[in-house]
């Protein structure tokens, strides 16, 4: 009946299966109601067995059975559209029936064309609410549920024995008829406008689901639920219609849809897609809205931030901190050697991921600030806006943005270890402004100093190492770095130290562990220091 393309795929039908079983028992719920209402008004006023024996009131409980139905046979498996069309159109088309044969047997005298029609309404403004569908079928259904109506309630008031004079109607044989017609146009008038109403309100509903539908589908991706917020976009789970593959979507945010953020949010893709290394994540594709919003699809990974572990868990063991660094360094030395700089390395942004069986798979995400520094670089950093997060900036990327450099993304990576073996950062203040003085001016505490537990040396120096000053007093690249941590005498994180942890702790991460704290300093921030 014209609905039938609008439910084709699997989630579609099985979305109309649950709607139309929920409108059957909601319909079989307030048929009951209101059938024990009437009983207690009988029980209260009158006689209860006389109201059993009246017809209309039977019929009155016959009518709760098809919406029964309704409810119990789309609650079974699966449901072809064309079956869960059929049991949706039967169920209220037999309901409607019985409620017009009840309406038959309510004395015309009290109102028995408004009683039906109002209880006939109520059926077909809950369809409209419940039960997806076209304007089209809405009509249909709606005739076909007037049409009846209309003809019984003539022959009703037609056939009537009430002494219609009293009304001032006339001599009786005529004011039948008379009565009778105008009972017929009154019900076709309302009936008509009920329609109308309830096909406007199919119209408004079911444009919104599908305004719903197109927002949840990007292309060939399916958007399935929020997973987070970066410095430029909102990222979702998703999942590719072909090939069934869990993706995760980012999308830019609304409020930056400006040229120079739509300029940052391609850039960012296409300079990420270019990197290859396991230890970054991996960019599928690419792509715009029609009304015009940036997104593009990665990799999606089941774990946990370096954030939410040490939030969640506390200070890491120094094995897993070393396995981590170097993973990550390796990660940003290819990044490095193409010329791209990350800017926002922080515990938020690097993962520890299950990959095919491999537990603590480390990923760098989010290049939402990334800079090439290549021949063709087209980033026109402002000598006077610092970008990054507070507790992870250089000195330089402070003192002067346009010298910010791969051993600035190192600082940060050094940061991060100390927040791994710490569970504190290397600088905590209350405004971001007291934070960067103290990158700028202050010496680190040892992490030594601030854990209770052994810390190796030669992990600590390659932390220390990392946050220099100077730019030139730092590690000379990723690769360096990871070179140390491999030759130091330091403990191996094994696999299955990694699979022996995430069965200990995953359930408590999974469950939301500690309750999140963050302020102002954690956020990626972007400040004008000429105004300041």
């Amino acid at each position: 009946m014209g609905s039938r393309s609008h439910f084709s795929d699997p989630e579609s039908r099985a979305f109309l299966q649950r709607r139309v079983a929920a409108f059957g028992g909601v319909g079989a719920i307030i048929g009951l109601v209101a059938t024990s209402f009437r009983l207690l008004i009988s029980a209260r006023f009158g006689d209860v067995a006389e109201e059993l024996r009246n017809p209309d009131f039977l019929l009155q409980c016959l009518g709760v059975v098809p919406s029964a139905a309704m409810w119990l046979i789309c609650r079974r498996g699966a449901l072809e559209v064309r079956t869960i069309e059929v049991v949706e159109t039967a169920g209220i088309l037999l309901t409607a029936g019985l409620y017009i044969a009840m309406g038959s047997h309510i004395p015309a005298e009290v109102g028995a064309d408004t009683i039906t029609a109002f209880i006939l309404s109520f059926i077909l403004f809950a369809r409209a609410v419940y039960v997806p569908s076209t304007v089209r079928r809405t009509i249909l259904i709606g005739v076909a549920m007037g049409a009846p109506l209309v003809v019984t309630m003539y022959f009703h008031y037609l056939n009537s024995d009430y002494d219609w004079k009293d009304l001032g109607w006339g001599e009786v044989p005529e004011s039948k008829e008379v009565v009778a017609a105008v009972s017929a146009s009154v019900t076709t008038m309302w009936w008509t406008l009920v329609i109308g109403l309830a096909s406007l309100a199919t119209r408004v509903i079911h444009g919104l689901r599908q305004e719903v539908r197109d927002i949840k589908s990007l292309g060939q991706y399916t958007l399935e639920r929020k997973l987070g917020e970066g410095g430029m976009g909102v990222v979702f789970q998703a999942t590719h219609g072909m090939l069934k593959r869990p993706t995760a979507i980012k999308l830019m945010r609304q409020e930056r849809v400006s040229l120079d953020a739509q300029a940052r949010f391609r850039r960012e893709v296409q300079l990420t897609a270019k990197l290859r290394h396991p230890h970054t994540v991996r960019i599928h594709d690419y792509g715009k809205t029609p009304d015009g919003v940036f997104y593009y699809a990665m990799e999606l990974l089941e774990g946990a931030t370096v954030r939410e572990i040490v939030e969640t868990v506390g200070p890491q063991p120094p094995a897993r901190v070393a396995h981590i660094l170097r993973d990550a360094a390796l990660a940003l030395n290819e990044a490095h050697s193409i010329g791209l700089i990350h800017r926002d390395i922080k515990p938020g942004n690097i993962m520890l991921a299950e990959q095919g069986g491999e537990f603590d798979v480390t990923k760098v995400l989010d290049f939402g600030l990334v800079k090439s520094t290549g021949a063709d670089a087209t980033d026109r950093t402002d000598a006077n806006v610092v970008m990054g997060t507070p507790q992870y900036l250089s000195p330089e990327a402070i003192q002067d943005p346009v010298k910010v450099c791969p051993q600035s993304d190192l600082y940060a990576l050094g940061a991060v270890g100390y927040y791994l073996l710490t569970g504190r950062h290397v600088f905590d203040g209350e405004t971001v402004m007291e934070v960067c003085l103290k990158h700028l001016q202050s010496t680190p505490v040892p992490p030594s100093e601030r854990c209770s537990e052994p810390i190796p040396a030669e992990l600590e120096a390659v932390i220390m190492h990392c946050l220099e000053k100077s730019p030139d007093d730092r590690p000379s690249s990723g690769r360096a770095i990871a070179g140390v941590l491999e030759h130091a005498p330091i403990a191996r994180w094994t696999r299955e130290d990694a699979e022996a942890w995430w069965q200990r702790f995953g359930p408590l991460l999974e469950s939301g562990g500690l309750e999140e704290r963050v302020s102002a300093t954690d956020n990626t921030l972007a400040v004008d220091l000429s105004v300041r």
